[in-house]
């Protein structure tokens, strides 16, 4: 159990952490590729680049669009449900909910969340919303300073979200920043948030936690000035569920292009291999694998496949 959940905290740690802030006007409405959202963003706002979401380049902040499986629904919107509920669920992910507000979307009734949540980059207002679909549908909002975002502004924008035919796996791989190749025995069972690629070896979910995955991750790196091997520990130890790791093996590899870093690391019978290049303009690349070691030992072949095939699109 103990590893289940850290594999779904890898999951969303990998999923969260992206920022958007709103201004007061109005723009018409954007298609968000790669999901099925569409809104009217404030203005200032572009389609991000690196994630499935909107982002100013100017503050920092941004929006982002997760889509989960449709069967997600119940489970999270649970959790939507009041604001005490939503404190107790979100809490685990340093999110501090003090409202919980309902907002009209078309013809329905959606819950909207506001609290604050403690970064590296420091503190933020975070609003949250959830919609049902053909998938299930989170839209998250970090708002870097409150005093130039207002809540009513926030609400017109979840106000005039739309939803439409969600995209196949094949159309969120396009939107990727970043290319690769899958191997037998892995798949890829979801592309998250944009900005991720989940590739499992088993269909639906694997309640032991202890089958090989593999996620391919682009994120944003805030410490400069470190060498590969400092920002590669970073990196997994800043992972939810991972800060404990022993890390067994690291050396200089080649990754995606550059000059990349492997980290091998051990927890609770559950071995970690993490590829990481992170280029100049500081948007790390890595490859997260981990599994029960016999079974990941037994598809590393494959792991090594899929991580020299990785390429920056941009």
């Amino acid at each position: 159990m103990q590893a289940l959940k850290r594999r779904l905290k890898t999951i969303a740690m990998l999923m969260a952490g992206i920022l958007l802030s709103v201004t007061g006007v109005k723009a018409a409405p954007i298609a968000i590729p790669g999901t099925s959202v569409s809104l009217e963003p404030p203005a200032g706002f572009a389609v991000a680049e690196n994630f499935a979401g909107l982002e100013n380049a100017e503050s920092g902040s941004s929006i982002t669009i997760n889509e989960l499986p449709p069967e997600a629904y119940t489970e999270v919107a649970t959790i939507f449900s009041t604001a005490e509920s939503a404190r107790e669920g979100l809490l685990r992910q340093g999110i501090t909910i003090d409202e919980h507000t309902l907002i009209t979307v078309g013809q329905d009734q959606v819950p909207l969340l506001r609290g604050v949540q403690q970064t590296a980059a420091g503190e933020f207002t975070k609003y949250l919303t959830l919609l049902k679909g053909e998938t299930t549908v989170l839209v998250t909002f970090n708002i870097a300073d409150p005093n130039q975002t207002t809540q009513e502004t926030i609400e017109a924008t979840v106000a005039s979200i739309t939803l439409a035919t969600a995209p196949t796996i094949d159309e969120k791989i396009e939107q990727l920043s970043f290319s690769f190749q899958s191997a037998e025995p892995f798949r890829v069972n979801d592309v998250l948030g944009g900005s991720s690629a989940l590739l499992t070896t088993f269909e639906g979910t694997d309640p032991s936690g202890m089958a090989p995955v593999v996620i391919i991750a682009r994120g944003q790196n805030i410490i400069y000035g470190q060498d590969a091997a400092d920002i590669s520990d970073d990196l997994l130890r800043g992972t939810r569920g991972f800060s404990l790791a022993e890390i067994v093996r690291q050396e200089a590899v080649e990754f995606s292009g550059g000059s990349g870093y492997l980290i091998e690391a051990e927890l609770d019978g559950l071995t970690v291999l993490q590829y990481a290049y992170v280029p100049a303009n500081g948007r790390y690349i890595r490859l997260l694998a981990t599994g029960e070691r016999s079974a990941l030992m037994d598809v590393l072949p494959a792991v090594e496949e899929i991580a020299a095939s990785v390429s920056l699109r941009d």
